[in-house]
């Protein structure tokens, strides 16, 4: 139906989808832990040993990113904070100097990091090309037998916890997104007219196909890690009945 930009648009359809279920699973998680302890602080510290390694690859696409750019760092913290609204905020980077260039780029560093460590290890885990082409021929069963195919690793859940934690904290924070609002409305002022007047060309048909191929690699990525966050959901959704079952009235 979208042709060539398909894949960009499936793209975007499993970035959106695993940002909203990461979302819910922070709180099932943290309202389960809260259930069963009843400490704010415990569910917290749990939570972000949970999902350290994504932290790390989060916080630390920041700080290479900004030693690239030549802009100084102040501090690098992997452990989680309290904010005074009751917000967690499991790591930080502490940027001092550089422009909204700079930080745009900054900001958009865990996305672009986690998106290809993503990438890496969905087609790592999982034979990617056999799952597509068992998906678009509606054979289940052998969908079923590619996916389970990747617990015939001795360190599968190892792999698979990586993956879930790493693709699921590639997001920005509120603090990421403020430069990129700034550059978006600075791009779209300067862009908009231009094509509205017809002066920007279009991309030849050879480059348009390959974004399309690019993307389409990404998409087939993304959609391993958003299998594994469906499962990992529902995980801890029953968790969160669970708990809520047992220690009711919290």
């Amino acid at each position: 139906m979208f042709g060539v930009w398909a894949p960009l648009l499936w793209t975007a359809f499993f970035l959106v989808a695993i940002w909203w279920l990461s979302r819910r699973q922070a709180f099932y998680f943290l309202s389960a832990l809260y259930h069963l302890t009843r400490s704010q602080q415990a569910a917290v510290v749990a939570y972000a040993i949970f999902f350290l390694p994504g932290t790390v690859v989060h916080e630390f696409a920041h700080w290479i990113m900004a030693k690239i750019l030549g802009v100084k760092t102040a501090g690098f913290h992997v452990l989680p904070k309290l904010g005074k609204k009751g917000e967690i905020r499991l790591g930080s980077v502490d940027v001092r100097g550089g422009g909204v260039v700079e930080h745009s780029l900054i900001g958009m560093a865990p996305m672009l990091l986690g998106g290809v460590v993503t990438l890496a290890l969905s087609y790592w885990l999982v034979d990617v090309d056999a799952l597509a082409v068992a998906v678009r021929s509606e054979q289940f069963g052998e969908v079923l037998a590619v996916a389970m195919q990747v617990f015939s690793r001795p360190d599968a859940l190892l792999w698979l916890w990586l993956l879930f934690t790493i693709s699921g904290s590639m997001f920005l924070s509120a603090s990421d997104r403020a430069p990129l609002q700034q550059m978006a409305l600075y791009l779209t002022a300067v862009i908009l007219p231009l094509y509205l007047f017809g002066l920007i060309p279009a991309l030849p048909d050879a480059w348009t196909q390959e974004i399309a191929q690019v993307f389409a690699v990404f998409a087939s990525g993304l959609a391993v890690a958003l299998a594994l966050h469906g499962v990992m959901t529902a995980i801890f959704a029953l968790l969160y009945f669970l708990a809520q079952a047992l220690r009711p009235g919290v």
